[in-house]
């Protein structure tokens, strides 16, 4: 996923647009949570048939975020939703 981020191959579906605005981030925040995080957990979705991957990382203020991303049929990763963690987040 770091290689495809870095290569700009990352779009964002509707939902996640709108969390980021909810949380006064951009799409940068997401990309290097991507780039600077780390997949915790994977999880199948049987609704759409495919895995998502749960990564933990770092906006660009050195927040902490979730990513929520897929791969597409390009190998290009879909971020589904972001969130700020809190403290719950963690086991």
């Amino acid at each position: 996923m770091r290689k495809a981020a870095r290569a700009g191959r990352v779009r964002f579906v509707p939902h996640a647009l709108d969390e980021l605005s909810k949380d006064n981030l951009s799409p940068k925040d997401a990309i290097n949570c991507i780039l600077t995080g780390e997949i915790i957990k994977d999880q199948y979705d049987e609704l759409y048939g495919e895995v998502k991957y749960v990564i933990y990382g770092d906006t660009l203020a050195d927040d902490e975020v979730a990513v929520v991303a897929r791969w597409d049929e390009s190998r290009n990763v879909v971020v589904i939703t972001i969130f700020r963690l809190r403290i719950t987040d963690y086991e």
